[in-house]
């Protein structure tokens, strides 16, 4: 008589159920490690995001040039202009606006940063004095920012909420800039962030009477 024998139901049922506690235990932890890593990714990709987007705004503001503008209408518009209300804006004149494909067009900018609906925005416009039809460029710098204010700091070393200050001239408004500028950014998963950016000293100024004059 063979003495082999087979395995009994309860036997079987048993390996079953230790199998299935494994999977299910590798699932989870699978789980777990995919999760972890989409976390990581998506949050060092928020990361690169926001160093991306305070580099060009360091940038801008460090560049900026003394340089009035006008609008659409004809009226004349500080070399640099800014408030801390609703969307926070902050508009100016900047240098060192690159031309790889020597198109022809100024060397400065006219650039605005500003705040819509947790979109940091940074607006461009392709020419200095504009036309009536002219429209900027809208670039998407940075998502899931939940706040964000703007302080500008005076000769007399007082912080300013708005820029140029109410007591400037019609003439110190056009080309009076701030020694600095302060950021402070709300960031949904980054928590709060701040910059203090003193401009550089010694600009040249553009005249007045000049803005207008040339075409870029």
């Amino acid at each position: 008589m063979n003495g082999n024998r087979g395995f009994t139901l309860l036997e079987v049922l048993i390996a079953l159920a230790i199998f299935a506690l494994i999977g299910l235990a590798t699932y989870q932890m699978l789980d777990s490690v995919l999760r972890t890593d989409a976390s990581t990714r998506a949050h060092d990709r928020e990361l690169r995001e926001l160093v991306r987007a305070l580099a060009a705004f360091e940038r801008d503001v460090l560049q900026v040039a003394v340089r009035p503008v006008r609008d659409g209408y004809g009226e004349a518009l500080p070399a640099l202009q800014g408030d801390s209300e609703d969307s926070a804006r902050l508009e100016l004149t900047r240098a060192g606006w690159r031309n790889p494909q020597g198109s022809l067009r100024a060397e400065r900018q006219r650039v605005r940063w500003q705040l819509q609906n947790g979109q940091w925005q940074r607006l461009y416009w392709q020419v200095l004095d504009q036309a009536q039809d002219s429209q900027p460029q809208v670039q998407q710098a940075l998502d899931g920012v939940t706040a964000l204010s703007l302080r500008y700091l005076d000769q007399d070393g007082a912080w300013q909420d708005t820029w140029p200050p109410l007591t400037d001239t019609v003439e110190q408004r056009l080309t009076h800039l701030p020694l600095a500028v302060e950021l402070r950014l709300q960031h949904r998963r980054q928590g709060e962030l701040r910059r203090l950016l003193r401009l550089p000293e010694g600009l040249p100024d553009t005249p007045a009477e000049q803005v207008g004059e040339v075409t870029p």
